[in-house]
């Protein structure tokens, strides 16, 4: 039995399209064709918003405001294929399920009970902002679970570092964020690559 914590955005929940067109309203107030979109695949948020030329100074200020935004059409945002089934085989196999993630702690509640996935997850620590090793530290230590025994699913950079600052295994999906490469050269535990594939990896934990 492990303790698996993921990530929610580009990890679970598929809110690039949402992303995409907050940060190209923020900017000249429209949303983006689906050429313009393509040219951000593989970019993070923060990567996308200086993409558009959205200044420094203002970058965190969009990332709240864009939780914000998201909290209002949290009903819309999909969940990635195959995400729902290989979370209740998990939990169902013994295995402790958290969230660790950015996006606030009421907009994760919404989207899981959106998506009747609420059950699942033990706890939900949201807010956890560009510093997540903090908040896995924290989990670590309020739900007494060994690093060793606990791993992080991610699909951006900032995952893998967090789990590296705290010696905690990563798993880097590919479906989400962030491009392979720059997932392949932050050296994750594993890289996969559809939802099957990592639940064939965890379920050998």
């Amino acid at each position: 039995m492990a303790a698996i914590i993921f990530d929610l955005d580009g990890t679970i929940a598929d809110s690039f399209d949402f992303v995409a067109d907050f940060l190209a309203e923020k900017k000249n107030g429209e949303h983006l064709d689906s050429r313009e979109k393509r040219e951000l695949y593989g970019l993070s948020m923060l990567a996308m918003a200086r993409k558009m030329g959205h200044p420094w100074w203002r970058l965190l200020r969009l990332l709240f405001e864009g939780r914000k935004e998201m909290g209002k059409i949290i009903n819309q945002v999909p969940v990635f294929a195959g995400l729902p089934e290989a979370i209740r085989k998990l939990q169902a196999e013994g295995h402790e399920l958290f969230i660790v993630s950015s996006n606030t702690t009421q907009n994760i509640h919404a989207f899981l009970a959106h998506h009747e996935l609420q059950t699942y997850f033990l706890e939900v620590y949201g807010g956890a902002s560009l510093n997540k090793s903090k908040t896995l530290k924290a989990l670590l230590r309020e739900q007494s679970i060994d690093v060793a025994d606990a791993i992080y699913i991610g699909d951006e950079t900032r995952d893998i570092k967090a789990a590296h600052a705290v010696n905690m295994r990563i798993v880097a999906v590919t479906w989400g964020f962030a491009s392979k490469e720059d997932l392949r050269n932050q050296r994750p535990t594993a890289m996969v690559h559809t939802p099957g594939e990592l639940l064939a990896f965890l379920e050998e934990l």
